[in-house]
């Protein structure tokens, strides 16, 4: 057992006070439970930052690298940031994954990003504090997020820290929110790449293709929890838990070999609609802005 391994151990039952300077012995990421101390040296004193993404640079460039998966050192230029094109902080890395490859796939002109500035986070603790040092080096920053509890509390914490509603982009489909990315795939398509995927891995556990119905039988808010569900029913079979990132990988993978024959037109329509949701929220965002700065330069002509 390693000190990492102790450590998370102790937090179970203990409040564990520890400090670091390696980037992987941080686990938690949520706002209050990582400080970072740094030397003043024109006081020759020690500050802690419990925000700790308003710590220089430098002290935050090794958090940095926990907190996200992007370009660590792109990000602490201002210079590039406020001539970058936007970024879309999202929760997970399979929300990445999709974002990007069926913007490629769709090639359509309209709503095309590509290429996307998309910034997966670590995990949804690290949402908030990667969205605020974004913002703070001067890039046009939005966030992406599921419809889960977790997610809305995310959301108002974005709204206390100067985030405008317009900033905060939640799934949904014609008017309809979506539990997760997962839900803008048509049930028939994704049970493909489920199917696909876990029968070849639970063979011997006598796994059987899934179907529509068997699905929406399931008392649960989108695709994910309805399979979570049919996982739990089996668990004596052995099926362990359902691994949504194997199906993203899967999908993704087909999208970049170019075997689609799967993805149905309604699945990249629904696609096409998240799309033109995030342009309009940025659309939104930029006229927003240019108005802001507008009244400001009228107000110091008067």
């Amino acid at each position: 057992m390693g000190i990492s391994d102790l450590l998370k151990n102790l937090a179970g039952s203990n409040q564990v006070l520890y400090a670091t300077h390696s980037p992987f012995m941080i686990f938690d990421y949520t706002p209050g439970n990582l400080l970072v101390v740094e030397l003043d040296k024109r006081k020759h004193l020690s500050r802690i930052f419990y925000d700790y993404w308003n710590a220089d640079d430098k002290t935050l460039t090794p958090i940095l690298y926990g907190l996200c998966r992007g370009q660590v050192e792109a990000i602490v230029d201002r210079e590039i940031g406020t001539n970058s094109r936007p970024v879309i902080i999202v929760e997970t890395m399979s929300d990445s994954m999709y974002l990007n490859s069926f913007d490629k796939f769709l090639q359509d002109p309209n709503i095309s990003m590509n290429p996307l500035n998309v910034i997966a986070a670590y995990n949804k603790n690290s949402v908030l504090p990667l969205a605020i040092f974004y913002r703070n080096h001067g890039y046009k920053t939005f966030v992406l997020l599921d419809n889960t509890e977790e997610s809305k509390q995310i959301s108002a914490q974005l709204e206390s820290n100067q985030f405008s509603a317009i900033q905060t982009i939640f799934f949904e489909r014609e008017g309809k929110k979506l539990e997760s990315i997962e839900d803008y795939v048509v049930i028939e398509d994704y049970l493909h790449a489920v199917n696909q995927t876990y029968e070849i891995k639970l063979r011997q556990e006598g796994y059987s293709n899934l179907t529509p119905e068997n699905i929406d039988s399931k008392d649960s808010k989108g695709i994910l929890e309805k399979l979570r569900r049919v996982w739990q029913e089996h668990n004596d079979d052995d099926w362990g838990e359902f691994n949504n990132e194997e199906i993203t990988r899967y999908i993704c993978e087909k999208i970049t070999l170019e075997e689609t024959n799967f993805l149905s037109d309604k699945t990249k329509d629904q696609f096409r609609s998240l799309y033109r949701l995030i342009a309009e929220r940025i659309r939104q965002y930029q006229n927003t802005a240019t108005k802001s700065d507008l009244e400001k330069y009228q107000k110091k002509g008067k």
